[in-house]
């Protein structure tokens, strides 16, 4: 799949979806970083502890376990890189279609008579997540290095929390969408190496 498939698939049919496809024929189990991973829910692989979690049920996914598989009790380095930035479209796609929700609820409140969308603080965030996004894609269609992979995730992030804030005291509700954003950080921070790691091969 293209990152521009990835990318539809996370805002159209959300994170659970788009992980499943990035971990397509993925030994999830033995690539789990210290033996700690987030699937999607349905069709968890044999021996997978679930841990309970306030979020991940409500998308889809679940957050599980796996027994020692090394000598030393370490599992696994996570996604490799082509994998990481194909989570990385899927985190895009999740972020735009949160973006457009929140759009649509700044468009419709007001602050002092005025739409909270013409508000100049709201403007000038709305256009930073915007050039992230652009940035993401345009990162995500190129060859980048190890490092770029992991720092973009970082940046979808820092993006998507500034989304969050769109949303006010609506994004701390366990049944609103935008959990959608705080699971694919939490997706991000397990699944992909940092830059003092090292990449598996395919």
């Amino acid at each position: 799949m293209t990152p521009d498939g990835f990318r539809a698939l996370g805002r159209t049919y959300g994170l659970a979806a788009g992980l499943a496809a990035v971990l397509d024929g993925f030994d999830t189990a033995v690539a789990a970083p210290q033996g700690v991973a987030v699937l999607p829910a349905a069709g968890l692989p044999h021996g997978a502890c679930v841990v309970p979690h306030p979020f991940a049920a409500r998308e889809g996914l679940a957050v599980v376990r796996f027994p020692p598989q090394s000598p030393n009790g370490r599992i696994g380095w996570g996604l490799t890189k082509a994998r990481a930035v194909a989570l990385a479209a899927v985190r895009l796609g999740v972020l735009e279609g949160l973006l457009d929700t929140a759009i649509t609820r700044l468009a419709g409140r007001t602050f002092g008579g005025v739409p909270l969308i013409e508000k100049q603080l709201v403007v000038g965030a709305i256009a930073d997540v915007l050039t992230e996004l652009e940035l993401s894609a345009a990162q995500c269609a190129e060859d980048a290095p190890a490092e770029t992979a992991a720092a973009q995730h970082e940046r979808l992030t820092e993006a998507g929390w500034t989304v969050t804030r769109f949303f006010g005291a609506e994004g701390y509700l366990a049944d609103h969408p935008v959990r959608g954003l705080y699971l694919s950080a939490l997706v991000a921070d397990v699944w992909v190496p940092r830059p003092m790691d090292t990449y598996p091969g395919e």
